[in-house]
């Protein structure tokens, strides 16, 4: 029971000869069924998106134990794309990672910032 669970935060889809993986948690489990994903439709898909956007910081032992997966495989880095800034922690040489627009505004923005509308080098609610 406890395995099944563990296998619940991760979900996949084929679209467009595309293979779309979304995480909601990741820990070693997660990783093994990942990778598992992507060694299985490597060779029938062109892309593997992995969605990482609803994911808190992975921790370091988690991600290195994911890039190592990556590495050791054989997939083409340049297939596999990230979605989301947590991407950036899990990505390899060769990976893409895809963050929207208001993800990179929230990293730009100094904490605890409000913004009024005339900061100086305002990056705040898509000013200039």
């Amino acid at each position: 029971m406890e395995n099944n669970k563990k296998k619940e935060f991760v979900s996949h889809r084929i679209s467009h000869n595309n293979l779309h993986i979304k995480c909601t948690a990741l820990e070693q489990p997660q990783v093994s069924t990942v990778m598992g994903l992507v060694q299985q439709f490597h060779t029938h898909c062109d892309r593997i998106f992995i969605d990482v956007r609803d994911l808190s910081k992975p921790g370091s032992s988690v991600a290195q134990s994911f890039k190592k997966a990556l590495s050791s495989s054989p997939v083409s880095p340049q297939q596999i794309i990230f979605k989301g800034a947590g991407g950036f922690d899990l990505a390899i040489n060769g990976n893409r990672v895809l963050v929207n627009a208001a993800q990179k505004q929230d990293k730009m923005r100094p904490k605890g910032h409000i913004c009024c509308g005339r900061c100086k080098n305002c990056h705040c609610h898509g000013h200039d």
